[in-house]
C-alpha cells in the first residue's frame, strides 16, 4: 500500500502564503498608507501616526482572545473573517475623509491583520508538528520577510498607478479569496483526520505527545504573554516612525 503524502508540508506553505498576505498588508502597509492619507487630507503627521499606533494596539485584542475565537468558530473562520475585516480596514484608510473614521478604519485593520500573524501562524503550524515545529515554523516565517518585500514596493506601485482605493479594494478582495480557499483547503485539517501523525512519523497516535488544546491555553494572566506582546507591539509601533521618515 502506498503510504500518502505528509499533509504538514502543504500545511507550511499554505501558512507561508498567509504570512505574505498578513505582514505585507498589515505590518508593512501602514507606513505607506499614512504618507498617502497626509497627502490626501492634509492632516497632521501626529494625527496619522496615531492612527497608526491604534492599529496595532487594536490586534493585541483579538491575539489575546484568538484561543477563544478558535474555540468559538474555529481557526478557519477566524482566519477569513480577519482577512475580510483587515479589507475592509484599508479600503477604510483610503476614503476616510473625517479623522474618527481614519481611527474606526485602524481599529478594524488591526483586528483583522493579526488572525494572520504571528499567533495564527503558530496555530496552524503547532498541531503538524512537535519535534520538527521550530524548522516548519522558521519556513512559514519566512512569509512575513517576503510579504514586506513584495508588498512594500507592491503598494507603492499600486497606490501612485490606481490610486489608494482602487490598491485597497483590489488588494483586499484578492487576499480575503487567497485566505479562504487557503483556510478552506488546508488550514481546517488536523492530522488525526487525515489519517496521519504530527511530523510525518509512521506511528500511533497514542504514542504521541499530548498537544495542548490552543483554546485553553489562558494568555490574558499570562506574565510573560504579556511583556513579550508589549516589546513587539512597542517595535511595531517605531516601525511606521522610520518608514514614514524614509518617504
Amino acid at each position: 500500500m502506498q503510504r500518502s503524502r505528509f499533509f504538514g508540508n502543504k500545511v507550511i506553505a499554505a501558512t507561508f502564503v498567509m504570512a505574505v498576505f498578513g505582514w505585507g498588508i498589515g505590518f508593512y502597509g501602514p507606513p505607506i498608507f499614512i504618507y498617502d492619507v497626509i497627502q490626501r487630507t492634509g492632516w497632521s503627521t501626529a494625527l496619522c501616526s496615531a492612527a497608526v499606533t491604534v492599529h496595532f494596539l487594536a490586534g493585541t485584542l483579538v491575539v489575546v482572545n484568538m484561543p477563544a475565537l478558535y474555540n468559538r468558530i474555529g481557526l478557519p473562520w477566524t482566519t477569513v473573517s480577519g482577512a475580510a475585516t483587515l479589507a475592509l480596514g484599508i479600503y477604510g484608510w483610503s476614503i476616510a475623509s473625517q479623522p474618527w473614521q481614519l481611527f474606526i478604519a485602524a481599529t478594524l485593520s488591526g483586528l483583522g491583520w493579526v488572525t494572520m500573524g504571528a499567533a495564527a501562524v503558530n496555530a496552524v503550524i503547532a498541531p503538524w508538528f512537535v519535534s520538527k515545529r521550530p524548522g516548519a515554523l522558521a519556513m512559514a516565517y519566512n512569509g512575513a520577510s517576503i510579504g514586506g518585500m513584495v508588498f512594500s514596493s507592491g503598494w507603492v506601485y499600486l497606490i501612485s498607478r490606481f490610486g489608494f482605493s482602487l490598491a485597497a479594494i483590489s488588494v483586499g478582495v484578492l487576499s480575503t479569496a487567497v485566505i479562504a480557499l487557503l483556510a478552506f483547503n488546508v488550514f481546517r485539517f488536523r492530522p488525526e483526520q487525515l489519517g496521519q501523525h504530527p511530523d510525518g512519523v509512521d506511528q500511533p497516535a497514542a504514542n504521541l505527545p499530548r498537544l495542548p488544546d490552543i483554546a485553553s491555553i489562558p494568555l490574558r494572566g499570562n506574565r510573560q504573554f504579556i511583556t513579550l506582546a508589549a516589546s513587539i507591539q512597542g517595535l511595531a509601533i517605531l516601525l511606521p516612525a522610520r518608514g514614514h521618515i524614509t518617504h
